[in-house]
């Protein structure tokens, strides 16, 4: 790809996220209601890149209703659980450095829960520098990600995207965690603390499965197509959620001033799952009143029931409920139907080395020469943005 074409293609993203972001910083609130069915989504698309097939509302309703499911879906649904602690609150990469990335590779999709393996110090000092020089935050997120898998001999590519993640995160202005919530998916989504605007899994998996390789030219093409998109997809959605934010609110008005409606659309703002137990804590209702205010809220298209069962009932926002309808079939996808990405090749070889977390010296330079090149692109594009900039700056001052 040429500088200028790859340059174009990045400033592009750079320039759709950045709508995002100005949106989200106006709108807090309109931050937290995308963001919250956002990180589920990542969280199931990343366990998916696995080869674990699991979709949000196996997750959800596994822990809401505590069905049993088959070995698959409960190791899925645990598995974006731990994706979910770190997506929706990454912490400081910039400032607590060794201790994000602890997080990252503990909450990896892998069969070995153990602690870091690495040289943490070493990893940490290699993540931070591409942080303190990046020209974007979309470059400042791939180089963290490109030198985390260096540096872990790929050997958990789960990790990479968290990594990406926190970087995104940490270079869009935040870096609070909260680790102390409940351990299920839906107080996970409750408050999210995150400011990353890029789903680098929901980008490799849309219309079918891309390899998530961002040290390869091909990877990286694939993986600003699929982010461009979504950015995209992202933008649109801001349109429904602010109608249905607009007409519940308008709802509400309506009512007398006694009606505690108006709360109850604040909180599902802020909450994309509700339970009357919890809706009784929060708002300080009684149980009778907490039936009739979601039944009140449900009739008017604020909320829907999302559980069948009647004795323990859980509702979510229209936006959220859809999310939720996506079940699995339970099918086992064969291997070989995955699709990857144009120019990445299927090395059978490679594969059961990376699985087994050992690779040999010749495969690790080969991937160390394909990353140097990917990176070495990036530099050209951004060498030729500086290019462009300097004649711009050149022919102001001759202006003035």
């Amino acid at each position: 790809m040429p500088p200028e074409t790859l340059l174009l293609r990045i400033l592009g993203l750079e320039s759709r996220a950045a709508r995002l972001e100005g949106a989200f910083a106006a709108d807090p609130e309109l931050g937290l209601m995308w963001r919250s069915g956002a990180a589920l989504t990542e969280a199931c698309r990343s366990v998916a890149l696995e080869d674990i097939h699991v979709f949000e509302g196996d997750v959800i309703h596994r822990h809401l209703e505590n069905r049993l499911t088959d070995a698959e879906g409960a190791r899925g649904a645990d598995a974006v659980t731990a994706l979910l602690r770190v997506i929706a609150s990454p912490g400081d990469l910039a400032g607590d450095t060794a201790a994000v990335l602890d997080r990252c590779w503990r909450a990896a999709v892998s069969i070995d829960d153990g602690a870091f393996p690495f040289d943490g110090a070493a990893v940490a000092d290699r993540i931070r520098r591409p942080l303190e020089a990046a020209p974007t935050p979309f470059l400042g997120a791939l180089r963290a990600a490109i030198v985390f898998r260096m540096e872990t001999d790929s050997t958990a590519p789960s990790a990479d995207r968290l990594v990406f993640i926190a970087a995104e995160h940490a270079l869009r202005g935040a870096g609070r965690t909260q680790e102390g919530r409940g351990p299920g998916p839906a107080s996970l989504l409750r408050r999210v603390e995150a400011g990353w605007i890029l789903t680098p899994s929901v980008a490799l998996t849309q219309g079918g499965f891309r390899a998530w390789s961002p040290g390869t030219l091909a990877g990286l093409e694939s993986l600003l197509g699929g982010l461009t998109a979504e950015a995209d997809r992202a933008l649109g959605q801001l349109a429904v959620l602010r109608r249905w934010r607009m007409d519940a609110q308008a709802v509400a008005a309506a009512r007398s001033g006694k009606s505690r409606l108006r709360d109850l659309v604040r909180l599902v703002a802020r909450e994309p799952l509700l339970t009357a137990p919890y809706l009784r804590e929060t708002l300080g209702v009684s149980r009778r009143a907490s039936f009739t205010l979601v039944d009140e809220a449900e009739a008017a298209g604020i909320l829907r029931c999302i559980t069948p069962r009647t004795s323990w009932r859980v509702w979510a926002r229209p936006d959220m409920a859809d999310r939720l309808a996506l079940r699995s079939p339970r099918r086992r996808v064969d291997r070989g139907e995955r699709q990857t990405a144009p120019g990445v090749a299927n090395d059978p070889q490679r594969a059961i080395a990376e699985r087994a977390g050992v690779r040999s010296p010749a495969l690790r330079e080969d991937d160390e020469a394909r990353e140097a090149a990917a990176l070495a692109a990036l530099d050209d594009a951004m060498t030729h943005a500086d290019a462009v900039l300097a004649k711009y700056a050149s022919r102001q001052d001759r202006g003035s």
